[in-house]
């Protein structure tokens, strides 16, 4: 039993929280608060909703790719699923710590609303070349809308396995 259940008496009347007049201060900030929230909803979700479903999913690297070119290209691909009529703009980044390899692609992606495969061409930076074997890939994806405004950034690493053709 908290404190506010007890009756009290005030100005000779018997009163308890219950049964107090609803012009106390103490009621004020709970009316305005049952229209605030309301309205605050709203407001968030009118402000926030092309934000919330612009979403890039199903997105992975597959686990192998092709090395080729004398182990100075490689071919990485892997699913991705982005909201219709956006653009997505794919980087990835594969690396081999036992030959000390790197190699960057990129690719523009025009989203369906569906899954779909993805395929970047990378080359290597430098003078070091891949070889068979194991590798990490990244990949970074951002999505821009029809107006050109970003509505979605993701990042992914997987290690692979480098396959020769």
């Amino acid at each position: 039993m908290n404190e506010k259940s007890i009756p009290a008496i005030q100005n000779g009347t018997r009163t308890s929280w219950l049964n107090q007049p609803t012009n106390q201060p103490t009621n004020q900030p709970r009316s305005r608060l049952k229209y605030l929230l309301p309205a605050a909803m709203v407001i968030t979700l009118v402000g926030l909703a092309p934000w919330t479903f612009a979403r890039i999913v199903n997105n992975t690297i597959d686990p192998l790719a092709i090395v080729t070119g004398n182990g100075r290209h490689i071919t990485v691909t892997g699913p991705i699923g982005c909201t219709a009529l956006e653009t997505a703009y794919l980087r990835v980044t594969v690396t081999q710590r036992s030959t000390g390899a790197m190699a960057e692609g990129i690719t523009l992606i025009t989203c369906t609303g569906d899954t779909g495969q993805w395929k970047v061409f990378a080359s290597t930076r430098g003078n070091d070349a891949f070889e068979e074997g194991p590798a990490t890939a990244v990949a970074v994806a951002v999505t821009t809308s029809q107006r050109g405004e970003s509505t979605d950034a993701h990042q992914w690493l997987v290690n692979i396995t480098l396959v020769g053709q």
